[in-house]
């Protein structure tokens, strides 16, 4: 059985719907059979092989597991104690109209963007708005809108596939929001690196700090899972990232963008054992520039995993040493880079 999410234009919310409609026939095969979903270019396709037999969804546990996630309040950021009003809504449209959405996916699912749901500010942080939810003063703007299939199917793969971290800044709370693009994921074993992944955060410096620390536990645990295994479907071109602050009583998106993932995939593909070493001392150079007055050592990890080049190469390798040099700070043998390690960080510089 083969399902076509058509794009729209809208990165964030493509991607929520690829993973939301692969979340769906995952919850229908109640695990049985593991989509896959794959970049076509102008869609995502998502595959069932071989083909299963749909349980009732109202019935089926992993449903049920899935409306029970935290994340929905996250996602609904902006609906402030409303936010299970638009749980229940996208459970009333994907339950009501199933039949429809697994007809109409399998010619291509495009969404309308004249229609009657808002799109909530973390699927697409172009078209964010401000609070939805009652606040102190009078707050009304227009606000971009789709039809409610591909907006319940969005926010369904929102709650599965965007990770939120929480931190403070300047005395105030902000979100910093990432969310991988599948290249070609089996879901099954997305759902393994998600629990690897999705739970471990440090304090960051700022949002590309949070972006590059995501995207190498990302690139490690896809080599974990894929050890022995090198043709396993799991590859993610890049990671989608933007942040949330709040201004007087909105939250508002910031900065963000992509990062493309390829030199990271390739890494953790390739097999080779100084891969896992060299992932193991940029874990530790994140874990240890986390902590206050380190902030130097962060700043160069996350500059080298963002933009790899000889340049900033040879500043992470000067602050570093900086490290190891210093008796007050130290650093212990086991989190140096051994020579194969340096060997594949000097191949990813290049």
């Amino acid at each position: 059985m083969r399902s076509i999410v058509l794009k729209s234009g809208f990165e964030i919310f493509d991607t929520c719907r690829a993973y939301g409609l692969a979340q769906l026939l995952h919850c229908l095969t109640r695990g049985v059979v593991a989509p896959v979903i794959r970049d076509a270019g102008q869609a995502f396709v998502i595959e069932l092989q071989p083909a299963a037999a749909f349980s009732d969804l109202a019935k089926s546990e992993e449903w049920h597991a899935v409306l029970g996630q935290e994340a929905w309040q996250q996602v609904f950021l902006t609906y402030k104690a409303r936010w299970t009003e638009q749980r229940e809504k996208v459970r009333a449209v994907i339950e009501k109209k199933l039949q429809t959405i697994l007809t109409d996916s399998r010619g291509g699912l495009s969404a309308e963007l004249d229609g009657p749901c808002t799109l909530p500010g973390p699927l697409e942080p172009g078209a964010f708005k401000g609070l939805k939810g009652v606040t102190t003063t009078a707050y009304n703007e227009a606000a971009t809108a789709v039809d409610e299939i591909n907006w319940a199917l969005a926010c369904l793969g929102a709650v599965v596939a965007q990770r939120y971290r929480a931190q403070k800044v300047s005395g105030k709370w902000e979100y910093y929001v990432t969310l991988p693009i599948p290249a070609l994921v089996r879901f099954s074993d997305f759902h393994a690196i998600r629990e690897l992944v999705y739970g471990h955060s440090l304090a960051y410096h700022g949002l590309s700090n949070a972006v590059a620390h995501f995207s190498v536990m990302l690139a490690e645990a896809i080599r974990q899972r894929a050890a022995g295994n090198p043709s396993l479907p799991l590859q993610f071109s890049g990671v989608l990232y933007f942040s949330l602050f709040p201004s007087g009583n909105q939250f508002k998106p910031a900065a963000g963008g992509v990062f493309q993932m390829g030199g990271l995939i390739a890494l953790a593909l390739s097999g080779r054992p100084g891969v896992a070493e060299a992932f193991a001392t940029w874990s530790y150079l994140f874990r240890r520039g986390s902590v206050q007055g380190n902030e130097d050592l962060a700043e160069a990890i996350t500059e080298f995993v963002m933009a790899p080049s000889l340049e900033s190469y040879y500043r992470h390798a000067r602050v570093f040493l900086r490290y190891v040099t210093d008796r007050r700070k130290g650093v212990k043998q086991d989190n140096l880079y051994t020579e194969d390690a340096l060997r594949e960080v000097m191949n990813y510089a290049a």
